[in-house]
Parts: C-alpha cells; sequence; structure tokens
C-alpha cells in the first residue's frame, strides 16, 4: 500500500495586514504531499489564508493524482467525510 503524507507550513515572511472591514493579518501557506516510499514531494500548491484552507488544498492536490490504494496521513484537521467521500476535482481550488 502506497502512503501519502500531507503537510502545510505558514510561510511567516508572507504576512500582510490588509486594509478593510476585518483588518485580518494574512499568510501564505504552502502544503505538500510526500511520496513516503519514494522520499520526495509528489504535489505542492500554496493559498492565501482567508481565501482558501488546507482542506481545499488537499483534496485539489489529490483531485491531481490517479490513486486506487493508498493511505492518506494528514493533521487531525482533516478528518472531516466531506473530503474524502466527495470525488475529487480534477480542477485545482487553490493556486
Amino acid at each position: 500500500m502506497d502512503q501519502l503524507i500531507f503537510d502545510g507550513k505558514t510561510l511567516r515572511v508572507s504576512a500582510a495586514q490588509l486594509d478593510g472591514p476585518d483588518s485580518a493579518t494574512r499568510f501564505v501557506t504552502q502544503v505538500t504531499l510526500y511520496a513516503r516510499e519514494l522520499g520526495v514531494a509528489i504535489a505542492l500548491t500554496s493559498f492565501v489564508t482567508g481565501e482558501s484552507h488546507e482542506r481545499a488544498a488537499l483534496k485539489a492536490l489529490l483531485g491531481t493524482l490517479e490513486l486506487e490504494v493508498v493511505l492518506i496521513q494528514a493533521d487531525a484537521l482533516h478528518t472531516s467525510l466531506a473530503v474524502f467521500n466527495s470525488p475529487p476535482s480534477r480542477e485545482p481550488t487553490c493556486s
């Protein structure tokens, strides 16, 4: 069985204070899908917090791959059935 490991990291030097009603600080988050057996990253994307989230990034990355039997290791944030019960999207929702 193949094992894929998904991890997201916030790029701290990417902080930007936005003008507007919420004046929230936004960060760029980079998410990577690693193939354990190969020991390399096989897919990567990034998004701006407030515009997208890690669940959408994981779904988009999985949608780019043709998978059969695979174990996906991810943070507890991704334990939502909505992520894994719906068919993967072939169109990226993150940039």
